[in-house]
This record gives structure tokens, C-alpha cells and sequence, in this order.
């Protein structure tokens, strides 16, 4: 008796690791299960608002005239779309990235936009100076 008692004790502790295994493994399969499910991330719903504001603003910033700035306006679209496709297909932290990646990318094109805008009418002011001081002498 005291032989199988001795046996089972030493079974079990050998045994112990690989049940500790065991049941952290179906401990990280029950919490990783309902995420699955509801596919991890949640909606990047406030993402989605702001990259289509950024857009927006590109386009009421007149990066439609300027082609460096329309190079990335249509970049930023492209990205959008592409993120509205993935929350449809779930994947929702692909998602996000992406709408990060066209809310940059418009904002470059507000930037490069207003940039040329600034540019083109600083080169304004310098001629009508230019006339002025010609028409002065």
C-alpha cells in the first residue's frame, strides 16, 4: 500500500509541470476566445471621423490645385478606403493604423497646400513691390 501511495505521490509531482502547462494553456485559450470573437480591437469609430475630417480639410485647403499635395490627398483616400474595408472585414487594429496613416498623409497635404499657397502669393507681393518701386522713379 504504502508502495502505490509513494508511486502516486511521485506520478503526481512528475506529472505537475506538464498539468500546470495544461491548464495555463486552457486558462490563455478561455480569455483569448471571447477576443477572438469579438475581433480584439474595438472599432476605430474615432479614427475614422478625424482621418475623414483631415481629408476634408486637405481638399477645403485647395490641395486639389496643388500636385504634390493632391499625390498624397489621393494617397490619404486610398488609405481611408482601404480601412473601411478592413473594419468590415474585422480587423479593426489594421484599421486604425491605417486610418492614422491617411489622417498624416491629408494633413501633409494641408501643409504642402498652404505651403504653395503662401509661396505663390509671397511671389505676388515681391512683383507688386517690384512695380511700386519702378513706377516710383
Amino acid at each position: 500500500m504504502m508502495g502505490i501511495a509513494v508511486f502516486l505521490i511521485g506520478t503526481a509531482s512528475a506529472n505537475a509541470p506538464r498539468m500546470t502547462r495544461l491548464r495555463n494553456g486552457l486558462l490563455a485559450a478561455a480569455i483569448a476566445a471571447p477576443l477572438a470573437a469579438c475581433g480584439g480591437a474595438p472599432k476605430p469609430e474615432a479614427r475614422m471621423a478625424s482621418s475623414e475630417g483631415a481629408i476634408r480639410g486637405a481638399q477645403e485647403a485647395g490641395a486639389g490645385t496643388v500636385p504634390q499635395a493632391t499625390l498624397y490627398l489621393t494617397l490619404a483616400q486610398e488609405e481611408r478606403e482601404k480601412a473601411l474595408q478592413l473594419v468590415k472585414d474585422d480587423d479593426n487594429h489594421r484599421a486604425a493604423m491605417m486610418l492614422a496613416r491617411s489622417e498624416a498623409d491629408a494633413e501633409l497635404a494641408v501643409a504642402l497646400a498652404r505651403a504653395a499657397h503662401a509661396t505663390h502669393d509671397a511671389q505676388e507681393a515681391t512683383e507688386q513691390v517690384r512695380d511700386l518701386k519702378e513706377k516710383a522713379q
